[in-house]
């Protein structure tokens, strides 16, 4: 859709814009206010972060009087020597130290930075750049009336069919899990498969998670409020992550060879897969059906009670205790929606303080703004020495090496990327261009272009770049009358220096190296662990707080997926995992977020415990929450750092189920088997770090002292 939006913009301001000077008999600016207005539609619709829709509206409109401000500045500041270059690498200084107090900054500086760079490459005089106001209002009209009219984001929409998309994805892991229980063996391509599909089904449900943040479910589904949609999420999300492992595990047991138990399971899955909530709008046969199967295999459960086939019933009464919650949950959408009545109100979106960032040394955003004015001042030097009729090519390429990288790694990675893109595209282009004479026909392929460019941005950078350059090709056949091996053999050199001393820039400057980055991001996971788990204990010692851990979940998830692209450059170059131990800490913390994940995933009742289990259970979440701030010190860099293993607390916890019959108690016990992994897990991470070992005194011990 951002696709269509840009290039609609685009084709509808440059069509506008030729037809009024058409109109108007103006042939002294020939092409270029058109060409202009299509610049200002594709800037001002593509370039807009804010995160509401209002905030977007009000941005473009300061687009377009930015725009306005630097191509006046800019065309008087050409008769002045170099002030035009001091002019545009302000812009560049505030385009990024201006975004730590408003993405729009960004916005606004950005496409000041383009009408500046145009005017100098086509030597706009003052006297026409009245005309260019009109370019400028044909381009951001175009964007606004695309934007937030006839295309306009509709968020309803989009959750509703993030949701679609979720359950068609349930369905077909539930028809792969059906594979796995009726094939004689299972195969690696099986297991490949459902992993992928899983991966994808976990970005669904974050996606969904995060859509919840800024758009209501009831104006979608009447009487749904975000935290049940986001609770039903996790819970079906949680089944599906669960079925996989356990399934391969009781194939292991050999649990299929009961008939009666592989039919009931079975059931289960068709059942869950039937049921269409949200989507029908009387969905109470199929929650019937479902609860029935569910009844069935707890019955199959209850029958089974053999001691050498504990483990599988174990294993057996997860699923069977996730799936009653995912129907318990499908039952309570479908009955807020039944139920609902005018007293529904509409659930606050409350906004994160952002404001604790840590005020000690630089801003980052200050940081990227001091490398950016150092590598653009050197851009424009090289820019005049070397190409003095282009002298702002290097300077370009410079400027956008510096959007959204974070670290050295991340530079490293995108001035690869952009010099790939532009030396196949420099190529391409060069031969379309040679091919191409009609004028119309170079102008539709430039639309077209600017599609393939937008359309597969998500999918690459390196691609984006080769059907931006591509445009540039085009653009210089137009503008400059033709163009020649030379002019874009000098464009790929030109993208080459800038990206690279943009590179040096973030290397040397102020650099923020990737390990740096990656411990940062492991240092926020881990908080948010600590939270999670501070939480979760507390609840089962009866000091609930009414936590969200379906959200607490989500937000786990968000990081370690943070954690995983910081750390693409590092998991890339082989030559260095042995000493960056990137590869093992990600294995380890996705470990930590499966383990974390599972303990809200079943919810039975809290048994009783005597004074005993929850001194236990105080002592465990203290002990485990200064194993996670000594891991973060770890990460940090400190030394003489000490983590507990907590043996003597597990012992305790496992004979308290062996007091009595209770199942109550038995789940109990076998929840906290997620807790000692996770703890395990920390000791694990930490002692690859050079941390010391020691057993955690147990409850009784410490009471002694």
């Amino acid at each position: 859709m951002t696709a269509i939006k840009i290039t609609l913009s685009v084709i509808l301001s440059v069509v506008t814009t030729n037809y009024i000077l058409f109109f108007l008999d103006n042939s002294s600016t020939n092409v270029t206010m058109p060409i202009f207005a299509g610049v200002v539609g594709l800037v001002s619709s593509f370039v807009l972060f804010d995160e509401t829709e209002a905030q977007k509206k009000v941005t473009v409109w300061l687009m377009g009087l930015s725009s306005a401000i630097s191509i006046t500045l800019g065309s008087f500041l050409l008769g002045f020597y170099h002030l035009s270059d001091v002019l545009i690498l302000f812009v560049v200084f505030l385009a990024f130290y201006l975004a730590r107090f408003s993405i729009r900054y960004f916005s606004i500086c950005m496409i000041a930075f383009l009408s500046i760079y145009f005017t100098t490459i086509l030597n706009v005089q003052f006297d026409y750049v009245a005309w260019y106001y009109l370019s400028i209002a044909i381009g951001i009209l175009y964007s606004y009336f695309f934007n937030f009219i006839l295309l306009k984001n509709k968020p309803n929409q989009v959750l509703k069919k993030s949701m679609h998309s979720f359950h068609i994805q349930t369905n077909l892991i539930l028809n792969l899990v059906k594979e796995m229980v009726v094939s004689p063996s299972l195969t690696s391509r099986q297991i490949k498969k459902l992993d992928r599909n899983l991966t994808k089904l976990n970005e669904y449900a974050r996606n969904i998670s995060g859509q919840l943040g800024t758009t209501n479910p009831g104006n979608v589904w009447k009487g749904i409020r975000a935290n049940e949609l986001r609770l039903y999420v996790y819970d079906a999300e949680m089944l599906m992550q669960t079925l996989s492992p356990t399934i391969q595990r009781l194939r292991e047991l050999q649990a299929f060879q009961a008939t009666p138990f592989q039919d009931a399971l079975l059931d289960v899955l068709e059942s869950i897969r039937n049921v269409r909530v949200l989507r029908d709008d009387n969905v109470m046969d199929q929650l019937n059906r479902a609860e029935k199967a569910i009844q069935a295999l707890r019955t199959q459960i209850r029958y089974t009670t053999s001691e050498d086939q504990e483990e599988w019933l174990y294993l057996v009464r997860r699923i069977e205790s996730i799936a009653n919650h995912v129907i318990e949950g499908a039952s309570e959408l479908h009955q807020e929606r039944v139920d609902h009545s005018g007293n529904y109100h509409e659930e606050e979106i409350v906004e994160e303080d952002d404001s604790t960032e840590e005020n000690r040394g630089l801003y980052p955003a200050t940081k990227k703004a001091i490398q950016a004015v150092i590598a653009g001042s050197i851009s424009v030097y090289l820019g005049y020495t070397l190409t003095p009729t282009h002298p702002y090519w290097i300077l370009l390429s410079s400027f956008i090496i510096f959007m959204g990288t974070e670290s050295v790694g991340s530079t490293f990675v995108k001035a690869n990327q952009r010099t790939l893109g532009t030396v196949l595209g420099a190529v391409v282009g060069f031969g379309v261009a040679q091919i191409i004479s009609n004028t119309t026909v170079e102008i539709a392929f430039i639309f077209f272009c600017i599609f393939m460019a937008f359309y597969l941005f998500p999918v690459s950078y390196s691609i984006m770049i080769f059907w931006i350059t591509m445009i540039i090709a085009m653009l210089y056949d137009l503008l400059l009358g033709g163009i020649t091996q030379e002019v874009m053999g000098v464009r790929v050199v030109d993208t080459f220096i800038g990206a690279y001393i943009g590179l040096l820039a973030a290397t040397l400057v102020f650099p923020t190296k990737t390990k740096d980055k990656v411990a940062e991001t492991m240092t926020l996971f881990l908080e948010e662990l600590s939270s999670y788990i501070e939480a979760y204990l507390d609840h089962l010692l009866g000091k609930d707080s009414h936590n969200n851990f379906a959200e607490k979940s989500f937000e786990l998830d968000q990081q370690l997926d943070q954690l995983r692209i910081d750390s693409i450059s590092l998991r890339n170059r082989p030559g260095r995992l042995a000493r960056s131990g990137i590869e093992r800490w990600l294995t380890v913390l996705i470990a930590i977020n499966y383990f974390a994940k599972h303990l809200h995933s079943t919810r039975h009742p809290i048994p009783d415990m005597d004074a005993i289990i929850q001194e236990t259970l105080t002592h465990t979440k203290n002990y485990l929450i200064v194993n996670i701030k000594n891991l973060t010190q770890l990460i940090k860099g400190q030394g003489n750092i000490t983590v507990w293993e907590l043996e003597e607390d597990r012992k305790i916890v496992e004979r308290y189920s062996n007091l009595g019959s209770s199942l109550s108690q038995q789940l109990f016990v076998y929840k906290l088997y997620y807790i000692w992994r996770i703890n395990q897990s920390i000791v694990t991470l930490a002692t690859d770090m050079g941390a010391t070992v020691q057993s955690a005194p147990s409850t009784l011990e410490e009471n002694d002292k």
